[in-house]
């Protein structure tokens, strides 16, 4: 798969951006919704020149659609291995990115006038909106829209389970009680995923609220549980352990054990880790630059020298990225092998009780935890809690880190980078 950017009339003095996809011996034309004059625009470089008046806004829509592109793209590959792609999934892929480059062409006068239909029409056609509740351009990221669905195809089971139709005036007190309720017994989803469900619940009610589909508001008193189960992150005896295991034996074990160590060494969620490149490497500065897809926020993250020996052994800069679920039953694997075998007390809730339960910390060990062992380990060695969140994308807290405590990429690679010589 290739996605390449191009002006489409080069002789006039306004021109669209086109992306062009080319994909198993075909190639599909997109318009990228961009109109520039074709002076500003680099083609060798397929980028748009800094002298452009809106460059910043036009150039984060190219990678959002870029980073989009590559993220449909990659659920084809779940193991990160080529396939053979039938002309159902190249249809889909196609499908899914016009729907996110132009959410609003023509869904609404396709989709049927039913509740079901239009939670259809909001996955297919919603944008992000800010949290004071203006509308954006951006759509969700894959892992969201992923959720919509799973939270529609959930209202559905329910609803043929219990035999109630789903009507939006349906969505009531009573309604809300037997779902959480079902969600937790007969899915067996713990309150925090409950929680999620019913987050994408309330968007949608508010959404179709908006477009005049209903004027309901008991939903708006739906309850969500935020309470998170225990968790843990690696000590940094554990990180030095996993860092110094000899898996030569073993290339499975010691490829997922390098992710991992990727994880750990810069702090990116696992899906932003899958879509990392080369050209995010600033090797001469010492840091890699990354602009996340969840809330789009600019990472700078310090090469290191834990992260650059390990750089080292992947020269190009390319790792083997399983799918999520496949690297979290892996790590539990490596987790074994490595002897992580002290128990520990963990606790979750369902149904609003809190249970407890003694695990090997090895059947803890998940992607998150590689994200979290950053975290941790980098307040253990004495880096502030305000350059962790420049590194990982957190949003500052408080007034003083948002507007006082402002620290260049050389402060944060320099305070980063001396505190991790501690591993």
């Amino acid at each position: 798969m290739r996605l390449s950017f191009y002006i489409d009339k080069p002789n006039e003095s306004r021109s669209p951006i086109m992306a062009n996809l080319a994909i198993a011996g075909k190639r599909y034309r997109f318009g990228t919704g961009v109109v520039i004059d074709p002076r500003l625009w680099n083609a060798g470089k397929q980028t748009i020149k800094t002298s452009d008046p809106n460059y910043n806004a036009h150039s984060k829509r190219l990678q959002t659609i870029s980073t989009y592109v590559q993220r449909a793209y990659n659920e084809l590959h779940p193991s990160g291995k080529d396939k053979l792609l039938s002309r159902s999934d190249i249809e889909t892929l196609v499908q899914r990115i016009r729907a996110f480059i132009a959410p609003d062409s023509g869904h609404a006068s396709k989709t049927e006038n039913t509740f079901s239909g239009r939670f259809q029409e909001f996955i297919d056609t919603y944008t992000i909106r800010t949290r004071s509740g203006q509308i954006t351009h951006r759509r969700p990221g894959a892992t969201s829209l992923s959720l919509y669905a799973r939270t529609l195809r959930y209202l559905k089971e329910w609803s043929a389970a219990k035999r109630v139709a789903l009507t939006f005036e349906s969505i009531d007190e009573t309604m809300y009680r037997s779902f959480c309720s079902w969600l937790g017994k007969e899915k067996g989803h713990a309150d925090t995923s409950v929680s999620n469900i019913i987050k994408v619940l309330k968007i949608f009610m508010r959404w179709s609220r908006q477009k005049g589909y209903h004027s309901t508001s008991t939903w708006e008193l739906f309850w969500r549980d935020r309470r998170t189960g225990d968790t843990i992150a690696l000590n940094v005896d554990e990180l030095r352990r996993l860092r110094d295991l000899d898996l030569t034996e073993n290339p499975r074990l010691a490829r997922i054990r390098d992710v991992f160590l990727l994880q750990a060494y810069t702090g990116l969620r696992y899906g932003d880790l899958q879509l990392l490149q080369p050209k995010h490497f600033d090797d001469e500065a010492g840091i890699i630059r990354y602009t996340t897809t969840k809330n789009h926020t600019q990472c700078i993250i310090p090469i290191t020298k834990p992260l650059q020996q390990l750089l080292q052994n992947h020269p190009t800069r390319s790792f083997d990225f399983p799918s999520n679920v496949k690297a979290n039953l892996y790590l539990k694997e490596l987790g074994k092998v490595a002897g992580l075998d002290k128990i520990t007390t963990v606790a979750h809730y369902r149904g609003g009780e809190r249970t407890e339960e003694s695990k090997p910390r090895s059947e803890l060990l998940t992607t998150h935890v590689a994200r979290r062992t950053f975290s941790t380990t980098s307040v253990r060695f004495g880096v502030p809690e305000s350059v962790i969140s420049i590194v990982t994308g957190h949003t500052a807290k408080g007034m003083l880190q948002q507007h006082y405590i402002l620290f260049d990429e050389e402060a944060v690679r320099d305070i980063v980078c001396k505190a991790w010589e501690q591993l």
